[in-house]
């Protein structure tokens, strides 16, 4: 089976891009797992598990037979990971090619028994806060940082701790994982490259792109920049370029919540049962559920982020210009915990706490008496709704 070391993998996608099959995809990572499940429900026998020998050791793979497959998607229904039908073809299952192996640039991915992956060591800071020297200056952190407490100077990020309410956003988007808040390696943030383009008329293959990339992934050949595979998307190739060459278009999914202190969701244990969001009296809490329905509205979305909640970094509370948004305190069980107070008089809707929301969850409403909604006072409604189910995929830590 594959392995990957998520805690230091880069998301540069590398790997899934790499994997003829689509049996491999991160962030969250699902993969082939060789269970076996999808041949014993094949009716044809179009599925088998069997081992091939590479290089002497002996590897796993599923074998299929497209002759004996009428698509009937039995497989499918019992797969816990990839497995799809697509364009009349099946996908998803696990050859043993380990091109995904190949693929990684910093060999984070290995194969259960053959290739272990790569652990990269590092003491984790014990401070709020730490830039280390991993940074190469991008400036995607001081792009997406909330209250603006990120700079670059002298090609490396700096963060104003007056001003950092210690989200995690940065750490969570940093392309190269220089970022670490209160000691933790944070879950990485999902980014999808749009484009990544070199223009061959303009490109005059100079190679600065090739130097300034911290990790070698841009080649040049015919006198032309081709851009790699998988990539971080740092940036820094787009920035250097002497002639514009370069285009790189990136997306990035709404952050994850991290807190290990507070209320925490714990995500393999959602269902996206939508309770919590049903019970929630503010709307902190937005669920999208297998219909693809929002609860609580029940309004189709196409949004891909199944789950969002108010984690009260204060962001909202920072860019509040009339002091209708305060960061209070509230004890549970002996334990103080931050918890976002407003003042519904004093909301003039300017609207400047919805666009700050780095999990945009603030929404103004047409109610004078409740003009904002989204934001969480830690009444704990949610954690009650989910402990009747039985998932205890939200709790108070």
């Amino acid at each position: 089976m594959i392995v990957i070391n998520t805690e230091d993998c880069y998301l540069c996608k590398a790997c899934e891009r790499a994997c003829p099959n689509e049996a491999l995809k991160l962030n969250p990572l699902k993969v082939c797992m060789l269970c076996g499940n999808c041949v014993n429900a094949c009716p044809n026998d179009a599925l088998s598990l069997r081992e091939i020998n590479i290089d002497g050791k002996k590897i796993k793979q599923i074998g299929y037979n497209p002759s004996k497959c009428d698509l009937c998607g039995e497989c499918v229904k019992v797969c816990p990971n990839n497995l799809k039908i697509e364009e009349n073809k099946l996908k998803g299952f696990c050859v043993g090619c380990m091109k995904c192996i190949d693929a990684c640039p910093d060999g984070f991915v290995g194969m259960e028994g053959v290739v272990e992956p790569n652990k990269k060591e590092i003491i984790l800071p014990k401070e709020p806060i730490v830039v280390t020297d991993d940074c190469i200056g991008c400036g995607i952190c001081a792009n997406e940082c909330p209250v603006n407490a990120i700079e670059i100077k002298d090609n490396k990020a700096v963060v104003d701790e007056s001003k950092c309410i210690y989200c995690s956003i940065c750490a969570q988007t940093c392309p190269w994982n220089a970022i670490f808040v209160a000691g933790r390696k944070v879950p990485k943030r999902d980014k999808t490259i749009k484009k990544f383009e070199v223009d061959e008329e303009l490109c005059i293959g100079c190679g600065v792109c090739v130097e300034v990339c911290p990790r070698n992934l841009i080649k040049i050949e015919n006198m032309v920049a081709i851009p790699p595979v998988g990539c971080p998307a740092c940036g820094l190739c787009v920035n250097a370029c002497p002639v514009n060459a370069i285009t790189l278009e990136v997306e990035y999914e709404p952050p994850k919540p991290v807190s290990e202190e507070g209320l925490v969701w714990v995500e393999e244990n959602c269902n996206y049962c939508g309770s919590c969001a049903m019970k929630c009296p503010t709307r902190a809490i937005r669920v999208i559920n297998k219909r693809g329905m929002e609860l609580p509205t029940k309004r189709k979305t196409e949004e891909k982020e199944k789950f969002r909640m108010c984690v009260r970094c204060g962001a909202c509370t920072v860019a509040c210009p009339t002091g209708a948004l305060k960061l209070g305190k509230i004890t549970h069980n002996g334990k103080e915990y931050n918890r976002i107070e407003f003042k519904p008089h004093l909301c003039n809707k300017c609207g400047k706490c919805v666009e700050i929301c780095p999990y945009n969850v603030l929404e103004l409403t047409d109610n004078n008496e409740m003009p904002l909604k989204g934001f969480c006072v830690m009444c704990l409604k949610c954690v009650e709704a989910c402990e009747k189910i039985k998932r205890n995929a939200l709790a108070l830590k």
